[in-house]
């Protein structure tokens, strides 16, 4: 068997969206090639699995520190160390007969790797989970008319260049890859998967959420990154104008906007913040949601597709995606018909639709939704997709 190097920052332990689907792709592929992972000692947040030994592959760990994820300087110190720690495990180890698949974590790595590949000629699959510099400018972090990142977007153009194959999680993201000069036949589009171990099933929501008097209400449930680049700030906006008080709003989650938000919304009896929970809970807090909110702020498009929105179809809810037309998740819902999409342009719709919401409006999405995740959005069939191309 040939060897192939998976590269990624994040990795089991950890149970984040990336170190998680990075590790069932290790466990996937090590029946195929003998599996050398490349990743670092960094845990992101108390997501954290116990054991972390698997004879299946190996494992070289660099040390790089603790880093906080909701920390500028923190993540971009993690990030540059880590870059340079995985990129110089990889240029003294690889030969030319073996293959590396890479993913885009951190975001200076394919830098390194697209240096190294001008030394050694080894097969290069390069994993797009985040599309840099472009995703600086939803963030605030960068403005597209500075000289800075009109330098930085030459850089990273020329890096993605570099990769022999490269993976996208969408249509909308291929066309940013297109844009960069990638080559449209070096370009698959691969979805992620829901996880295995998230099912459909009964639970008593008032006694797991800790809301009282919750019967009869529609809960509308976000759950992830409380971040920059989701809006959820917006959304919120609209959720208060809405007036309708059989509607509860439960965010389940950590980051960046976590403290503003439940700061501004303290007074609000219809809002709850839940904090972080483990991964291993997903199929309780979705199966507490009736409506799923899935949201992307204005400028995301091809930037980033949220891996939840295949376990939400797994436990059978209707997700509501607020962001970009035309985006993968937009395309998604609006040809399988399990929700509803909507532009943040267009917050009278948002507002009309949560004032008109009744629970008769969730029936019929339960099977349907369920089945789609099934037949299309499965572990083993995604997991097949990345072994076909990295067989090409």
């Amino acid at each position: 068997m040939k060897k192939l190097y998976i590269v990624s920052e994040l990795f089991y332990p950890n149970k984040t969206s990336t170190a998680y689907i990075m590790t069932e792709l290790a466990n996937h592929l090590a029946a195929y090639y003998h599996v050398s992972v490349v990743t670092t000692d960094i845990k992101y947040d108390g997501n954290i699995a116990d054991n972390i030994d698997n004879a299946q592959y190996t494992v070289s760990r660099k040390k790089v520190g603790k880093v906080d994820k909701n920390s500028f300087f923190s993540r971009i110190k993690g990030a540059v160390g880590s870059s340079i720690l995985l990129a110089f495990d990889l240029f003294k180890n690889i030969k030319k007969e073996d293959k590396a698949l890479v993913v885009t974590n951190p975001f200076l790595i394919i830098f390194f790797v697209a240096l190294i590949r001008l030394i050694k000629k080894f097969e290069y699959t390069l994993l797009v989970h985040d599309v840099f510099p472009e995703n600086t400018i939803p963030a605030g972090l960068k403005n597209k008319n500075t000289i800075s990142y009109k330098l930085l977007k030459i850089v990273f153009d020329w890096s993605y260049r570099k990769a022999d194959k490269v993976i996208v999680l969408g249509e909308d993201m291929k066309e940013l890859l297109l844009l960069k000069g990638v080559s449209n036949t070096s370009i698959d589009v691969i979805t992620n998967w829901f996880d295995d171990d998230v099912k459909n099933e009964e639970i008593d929501k008032e006694e797991y959420l800790g809301i009282p008097n919750i019967e009869g209400k529609i809960i509308v449930g976000f759950a992830g990154n409380v971040g920059r680049v989701q809006g959820l700030d917006k959304f919120i906006e609209c959720f208060n104008k809405v007036g309708n008080n059989k509607l509860v709003l439960v965010i389940v989650g950590d980051g960046a906007m976590l403290e503003e938000l439940t700061e501004n919304n303290k007074a609000n009896d219809n809002i709850y913040f839940l904090g972080s929970k483990r991964r291993s809970d997903q199929s309780l807090f979705l199966n507490s949601f009736d409506i799923a909110l899935v949201t992307l702020e204005n400028g995301m498009y091809g930037l980033g597709v949220p891996s939840k929105s295949y376990n939400i179809l797994r436990v059978g809810k209707p997700i509501l995606y607020i962001g970009d037309r035309n985006s993968e998740i937009d395309l998604m819902i609006n040809k399988y018909e399990c929700g509803w999409s909507i532009d943040w342009k267009d917050e009278e719709k948002i507002i009309a639709l949560l004032k008109d919401l009744k629970s008769s409006h969730l029936e019929g999405y339960k099977e349907k939704n369920q089945e789609l995740a099934l037949s299309m959005y499965n572990s083993t069939t995604i997991k097949n997709q990345f072994l076909i191309v990295l067989n090409k």
